[in-house]
């Protein structure tokens, strides 16, 4: 994968999900950086050697073992004014918080979830895919 690729931050708490999510993301032209607790999260999005604009989306599950998912969010979305935020949970969305689901950068991404769902969303947050898979 070239150094020019977008990179995705994906927060996710579940190994197998994370990975496989990953691997799907790469298919489609992306580095992933993973991280997998709110507090694993934080630190990549304020490592010194990450500008401001190094992530093209964030990924983040709501159920994280450390903090609330929508906090999270809230961080991001107050320190990354720029970045989009793709909320990924097996929960009901009218169940989010209305002031993150009404936010323009914020899309919602149902559990379970394959390669169509994530390009829809991803288009719908005007990332474009660069490979996207045949079929």
């Amino acid at each position: 994968m070239g150094s020019g690729s977008p990179v995705i931050l994906l927060i996710e708490d579940e190994a197998l999900v994370r990975f496989a999510v990953a691997e799907l993301l790469e298919e489609l032209g992306f580095v992933v950086e993973m991280a997998a607790s709110a507090k694993e999260a934080t630190a990549h999005l304020r490592a010194p050697d990450h500008h401001h604009n190094h992530y093209r989306v964030v990924i983040v599950d709501l159920g994280l073992p450390d903090s609330s998912g929508e906090d999270l969010v809230r961080n991001i979305l107050a320190e990354l004014i720029d970045i989009p935020v793709i909320i990924a949970s097996g929960d009901d969305p009218s169940s989010i918080d209305l002031a993150l689901t009404g936010d323009a950068r914020v899309a919602f991404l149902s559990k379970p979830y394959g390669a169509r769902g994530m390009i829809q969303v991803l288009d719908g947050l005007g990332i474009v895919v660069e490979r996207p898979l045949d079929g």
